[in-house]
């Protein structure tokens, strides 16, 4: 049952790979099929990257001893909440209280004490200017009028005075030196700080204070803060400090009428007295709560595969901490947004870029088979990648005990699978691929930018390095070569590190790094060696050390074909040699050529006799049976090959150039004869059934056979094979090939066809060179000649082209 299941698989892989869907059932060849395999792929990478198996212990206390070893799962930062707000504790201690200097107060006063006077002074001269209009001879207020004009100045001023005082401002008429004098007095008192309670403030005289003063600049409707830092408080005055400093303020430009006015209005003045300097609680209070914001959490950073605690060891703070704050991260429900996070990214990366390159470039077209084996190789790497997460730890310890923990993934062979994928499919393919890796790659292990780096060149390296393997060593080369480009990243964003002060670097990392590297590319190696086999065995694809294989001619089917069809192994060797030459010159895969040109025309081998190159005795057999009959026997090889390259295991790749060498081209020699023996009247000839069945070649390499093939029969039929004869024979057979439009479904441009013409030239040339005719006897041993192309040139139109003359004996 597992290996019939295997085989279903495969054959439902080989028939995607090779586009034959009829057989396929409806659902895998629909559009549902490839969304649900893409969704597939990313649930599955995502997972990856998402779930955790850590074991987290609970109700651990310091002191308790570990039952086992406890490693972080993937990278965490944790916020160390006690050491946090111990630091916050010490930046709000580190804030001033902020004490506010008022000038405005003083100012506020005087303008209290001016209104008070100046009220009271256009009432008591109205008064007055009555009392003199009645020609009273008492000059002075009564009691009422008096009380009233005391109630209207303290109104103004805030503060009742006393009869005495009183009576001593109406003695001096409420004039302008009495006002002056309360005003002077006011003003001196509060040139220093003066504050209500001194009980807070000497609780900051160990550290000082700030004081913003308010000065107020005429015409600005906000006044102007100057800043300081006072550490001596010994000079801010009490209220009551400040009162009792009055009796003391001596003013000797003032002289008055009754020498008892200083004192009494000085007591006046006390009362008058306000704070000027007080505590900014807000302003105290926002000041450390930005302090406190400023303050970054401490984070302790536990990297993937770092081991927090051994088993055996004594729980201690730290560990307490660490275990908590991952117990923490874990039971905060966010998991699913987590996965929905991932799931997106990661499905922006796969589709994104093949959809832009497919949109954008003609030779990127995979097929679902080439999907299903990058998503294949996709999550084989990303499973490598998360074992060796688990893993690191233990190798850190055991050889690596001096590296950092974040070193080692230099070694996960991740660029393994852009060197296995560029053995089987186009560069360009591979490019997208590894590209896409990258950044699945750095996801599952949460890296840096300098990772990143890292990653992308060695995936474009492997891609790079891995494009001619022609043999297992070669593979082993690749990795290497993938290693020294990855050292070049490290050492690269190394020195970065180095001068910038932002990045942590050292010269021992950077040579941990370079040695994992060169490991990680010899991982490289090893993973494609071993994966190719299995990759070959599912999928049918054919890397060039298969194709290697298939070139020994000890194979069965070549041996066979040199036995029974001699003269078609001979023109595939030749057709080999020719299409090598001309794949070499386009810079397409001469291997692949070569090896396909060995088995393009196995299916001779059901009927050699039928076709002139196997004739012993030069008989042609298609003179004995008809047009239509010849057609189908000369068409049959094609089908015949088909069917003993599928029973002989040959590849797919190799099995496709043997319809398409032929593509759909007319056998018109045949043709052309039916139509001299035509009988409308009886049955008419038709085309259709004098052209090959196809299809047309689909790649570079199958075209080249095609053209080369060709160009091989028309020149072996040419009779003088002159260097300008073979010149005009291979422009020819080029130029009618693509007249034909057979080269419409491969990516072949006018240059290559003209880069291949040459190198057909060249070899033919080679093949059919001059050579010296050796005299016979002793009296021509002087006589020597050499044949000269240009005696045996032939005329540019002939009677019949060489490659219907081939095609009349069946070539």
């Amino acid at each position: 049952m597992k290996i019939e299941g295997y085989n279903n698989l495969k054959n439902i892989i080989l028939k995607l790979k090779k586009g034959d869907l009829e057989d396929v059932p409806p659902f895998f060849r629909s559009k549902a099929f490839s969304w649900l395999l893409i969704l597939i792929f990313a649930s599955i990478i995502t997972l990856l990257a998402t779930v955790s198996l850590q074991y987290v212990p609970s109700g651990i206390v310091e002191g308790m001893i570990a039952p086992r070893n406890i490693k972080a799962d993937r990278n965490y930062e944790i916020t160390d909440e006690e050491a946090t707000e111990k630091i916050r504790g010490e930046a709000i201690v580190g804030i001033l209280p902020v004490y506010d200097l008022e000038d405005a107060v003083s100012a506020s006063i005087a303008e209290r004490i001016k209104l008070a006077f100046a009220n009271a002074r256009v009432k008591y001269q109205s008064q007055m200017d009555l009392l003199r209009a009645r020609k009273q001879k008492n000059d002075l207020l009564s009691e009422e009028e008096s009380e009233a004009l005391r109630n209207l100045f303290a109104e103004n001023l805030g503060v009742l005075p006393s009869q005495a005082q009183w009576k001593l401002l109406l003695g001096e008429r409420l004039d302008a030196r009495s006002e002056n004098y309360l005003i002077d007095l006011i003003i001196k008192a509060l040139e220093k700080p003066v504050i209500a309670e001194r009980v807070a403030l000497d609780a900051e005289a160990a550290n000082g204070i700030t004081v913003r003063r308010k000065i107020s600049v005429d015409g600005e409707s906000s006044p102007e803060i100057k800043e300081t830092t006072l550490k001596d408080l010994s000079h801010i005055l009490t209220t009551d400090e400040a009162r009792k400093g009055i009796a003391k303020i001596e003013l000797p430009n003032y002289e008055f009428r009754n020498p008892e006015f200083a004192s009494k209005i000085k007591v006046l003045a006390q009362e008058l007295i306000e704070p000027n300097f007080g505590l900014n609680r807000l302003e105290t209070q926002k000041r450390r709560d930005d302090a406190a914001l400023k303050v970054k959490s401490v984070v302790l950073k536990v990297k993937s595969g770092e081991m927090i605690i051994r088993e055996g060891a004594r729980y201690e703070p730290w560990h307490i901490k660490v275990i908590d704050g991952i117990r923490n991260e874990k039971s905060r429900g966010m998991y699913p947004l987590e996965f929905i996070g991932t799931f997106v990214l990661v499905m922006l990366f796969i589709v994104f870029p093949f959809y832009l390159a497919e949109r954008f470039f003609r030779r990127i077209r995979p097929s679902k088979a080439d999907h299903i084996l990058m998503a294949f190789i996709a999550i084989s790497i990303l499973l490598i990648e998360r074992f060796y997460i688990l893993l690191a730890p233990g190798l850190h310890d055991a050889f690596f005990f001096n590296a950092p923990i974040t070193a080692l993934h230099y070694a996960i062979p991740i660029a393994g699978g852009a060197m296995l994928l560029r053995m089987y499919l186009a560069p360009e393919i591979s490019m997208v691929f590894a590209l896409s890796m990258s950044v699945l790659s750095g996801l599952l292990l949460e890296a840096d930018m300098n990772f990143y780096v890292y990653i992308i060149m060695t995936n474009l390296g492997a891609v790079i390095a891995v494009a001619r393997v022609d043999k297992r060593s070669s593979i082993l080369k690749a990795g290497l070569l993938t290693g020294a480009i990855g050292v070049a990243a490290i050492v690269g964003t190394s020195m970065i590190g180095f001068a910038s002060a932002s990045m942590s670097a050292s010269f021992s990392g950077m040579m941990w790094g370079i040695l994992l590297s060169m490991i990680g590319g010899i991982a490289c190696s090893i993973y494609t060696m071993l994966a190719a086999p299995i990759v070959e065995s599912l999928s049918g694809y054919t890397s060039d050390i298969k194709l290697l294989e298939l070139a020994n001619l000890n194979h069965p089917l070549l041996r066979e074909l040199i036995v029974r069809a001699p003269g078609t192994y001979h023109h595939s060797h030749l057709v080999g040699i020719l299409g090598e030459a001309a794949a070499e010159s386009i810079g397409a895969n001469p291997l692949l050529v070569r090896v396909g040109a060995y088995y393009h025309d196995i299916g001779k081998l059901k009927k050699p006799q039928y076709f002139i190159e196997n004739s012993k005795s030069g008989e042609n057999k298609h003179e004995k049976i008809s047009p239509n009959m010849s057609a189908l026997v000369i068409s049959a090889h094609v089908k015949d090959g088909m069917e003993l390259a599928l029973s002989s295991g040959i590849p797919k790749r190799i099995a496709d150039m043997i319809p398409q060498h032929h593509g759909t081209r007319l056998m018109s020699y045949f043709y052309a004869k039916a139509k001299e023996g035509e009988n409308p009247d009886v049955e008419k000839v038709d085309e259709k059934d004098f052209r090959y069945p196809g299809p047309k070649p689909q790649t570079r390499e199958a075209a080249i056979l095609m053209l080369a093939d060709t160009v091989e029969a028309s020149v072996r039929a040419l009779k003088e094979k002159g260097s300008a004869r073979i010149q005009q024979t291979v422009e020819r057979s080029i130029n009618d090939i693509f007249a034909e439009s057979q080269l419409d479904d491969c990516e072949l441009t006018l240059q290559d066809l003209h880069d291949i013409a040459k190198a057909f030239v060249r070899i033919l040339l080679g093949i059919y060179h001059q050579r010296i005719e050796y005299p016979k006897n002793e009296e021509d041993k002087n006589e020597i000649s050499i044949i000269d192309e240009n005696s045996t040139r032939e005329t540019d139109s002939l009677e019949s082209s060489p490659e219907e003359e081939s095609q009349s004996q069946g070539s």
